[in-house]
């Protein structure tokens, strides 16, 4: 694969965010809502920002190779809790990876992006990490979670990490 490496995100990466998951995902929800790019501009901004601000309520990471170019995104929100628990977790917000990238290639960013997911989760002290996914095609997605010990449940994945072990 092309040399790459993650960065956390900033407002420089805004717009190359939006468009990857205007032209690689948009089909995945445009049946149920209405895409609103403008709507997901400001909500990764707001992420970005708070990021900055706050580095623990939220993550959001780019991987990008030696040119620049863009292969994948992932961003994570802390300080969730289920309705049932008061048990702080980590819910991801999204985990895109180019389309136009080889299967490999594709694996390979979405295994950095669990152990991304699992340092942030260490670093914030929130001991579950929850992620979901809506798309039609999910075995792979939840294939990968599985492998990396997560408890599937219907399209999510959760997992207990253990805080004391760092």
């Amino acid at each position: 694969m092309t040399n790459y490496a993650w960065f956390p995100a900033a407002g420089t990466d805004v717009n190359d965010i939006v468009k990857m998951a205007q032209d690689h995902f948009q089909k995945e929800i445009d049946t149920v809502f209405t895409p609103d790019p403008i709507a997901y501009g400001r909500n990764i901004t707001y992420a970005v920002v708070n990021q900055y601000y706050n580095p623990y309520s939220e993550l959001l990471s780019v991987a990008r190779n030696q040119e620049g170019q863009l292969l994948a995104y992932t961003w994570a929100k802390a300080f969730d809790r289920a309705p049932w628990s008061d048990d702080n977790m980590i819910v991801i917000r999204m985990a895109h990876v180019s389309l136009d990238l080889s299967t490999r290639q594709r694996i390979t960013l979405l295994k950095d992006m669990l152990q991304i997911w699992e340092n942030f989760a260490q670093l914030s002290k929130n001991p579950i990490i929850c992620s979901t996914t809506m798309r039609k095609e999910q075995d792979a997605f939840l294939k990968l979670h599985e492998r990396a010990g997560y408890d599937i449940r219907g399209s999510y994945a959760y997992k207990r990490i253990n805080l004391e072990s760092h």
